[in-house]
């Protein structure tokens, strides 16, 4: 029997420690797969590392270009404490920081429609382009000219309607990173598709607990007994070979189930599927932080959005197609699919609370993965190429 009543030596707030654990014990063999360090979960210092080798160095998911149909749409969101705003102007759709050149109260949140942000700490005003249009009573400010000032522009790309930014001017093309993904992109629409509704909730785990338990289905049988479980049996998943910048896990429906058991009631499934398409759903994993579950009559798309070690703000946004978002019982679908999903969501929260609280022991060690979690591991050997 182990001798538990010594102390076990653990890496602690030491990033370089962690790092270095991590370079060293992934193997290129998925059959020898480990998890990451528990200490990758609870360090500050290494947190700070990932958020800016990870979420600052590499492309983040920030939302659909269906949330901001006309003219003037904005929505705000923050990204490694930084404010940012989503709105389509005249030059099409841009992403911009929402904090005021002023005095960095941020000029916008939420979302909705305007013509132009207004600081709420001195009237700064910027139109949607983010030029500086309006400063009350700086006229006796010397050498200052508002029309050479305008909120900065996030580096962003469009790739099937999906927006995607990143503060990095080095890294690569997030569209060409993800050709291989077009076919499959492509087959479920994603480009034309409508927002149904969008849900925020917070995780009190570290993100990439939420990556990892939502791209594997080796957890259902435990924690979703009662709801995915009997629809899709955990045994049935399977992982492929992930690609330069995602991975996937297909979902089979059981192999006598019904359709209904798949689709949701009030919604028009999307054309062009095989039988075999139909049965299934895919769950995605755009690196970092990117969740996608791909089903024949809907797409949730997930940004992961970590506010430190502990708590993770999970942004989720549902979309449908447009024949669906067309039923006159649409508002009262899409309410009750939001509904349908909490109980889902509660299991997950509970489970990963709890892994959270486990991982901070000092008897915790990796922990062995197996077939059914092969992308548990790709997320890892991602996250080993990174730091």
């Amino acid at each position: 029997m182990p001798e538990y009543s010594q102390r076990i030596p653990v890496a602690g707030d030491d990033c370089g420690m962690i790092i270095e654990k991590i370079k060293r014990q992934q193997s290129d063999n998925s059959a020898l797969a480990e998890t990451l360090p528990p200490e990758a979960y609870n360090s500050d210092a290494f947190f700070s590392h990932e958020m800016e080798k990870i979420f600052r160095g590499d492309w983040v998911f920030v939302g659909h270009v269906s949330q901001i149909p006309a003219l003037g749409d904005y929505f705000t969101l923050d990204i490694v404490n930084e404010p940012l705003v989503v709105v389509r102007n005249a030059e099409g759709v841009s992403v911009m920081s929402a904090v005021c050149l002023h005095r960095w109260a941020p000029v916008v949140s939420g979302q909705g429609n305007c013509k132009a942000f207004v600081c709420p700490f001195h009237n700064w005003t910027y139109d949607i382009t983010g030029n500086l249009i309006g400063t009350p009573y700086m006229n006796q400010a010397a050498d200052f000219d508002r029309k050479q000032c305008r909120l900065p522009v996030i580096r962003s790309e469009i790739v099937h309607g999906m927006i995607f930014i990143t503060f990095s001017e080095q890294v690569e093309s997030i569209a060409q990173r993800l050709k291989p993904l077009n076919a499959l992109l492509d087959k479920y629409q994603v480009a034309e598709l409508d927002t149904a509704y969008t849900l925020d909730y917070d995780c009190p785990f570290n993100w990439k607990m939420a990556v990892e338990t939502f791209m594997e289905c080796y957890h259902h049988s435990a924690v979703h007994r009662t709801t995915l479980e009997d629809s899709f049996p955990g045994r049935l998943s399977y992982i492929g070979e992930d690609g330069p910048g995602w991975t996937l896990c297909h979902q089979p429906l059981r192999k006598n189930g019904e359709l209904s058991e798949v689709l949701t009631e009030g919604l028009i499934p999307l054309t062009g599927f095989s039988e075999e398409d139909m049965r299934q759903i895919h769950l995605m994993l755009i690196y970092p932080g990117c969740l996608i579950g791909l089903n024949p009559d809907r797409l949730s798309i997930s940004t992961l959005l970590p506010i430190n070690k502990h708590m993770t703000v999970w942004h989720r946004l549902v979309l449908v197609s447009k024949a669906s978002s067309a039923q006159p019982s649409f508002a009262q679908t899409a309410a009750d699919m939001k509904a349908s999903s909490l109980s889902i969501i509660d299991e997950d929260l509970m489970i990963n609370s709890a892994q959270q609280r486990g991982s901070a022991s000092q008897l915790a060690g990796p922990g062995r993965l197996g077939h059914l979690e092969t992308t548990v591991w790709h997320l890892a050997n991602y996250i080993r190429t990174r730091i």
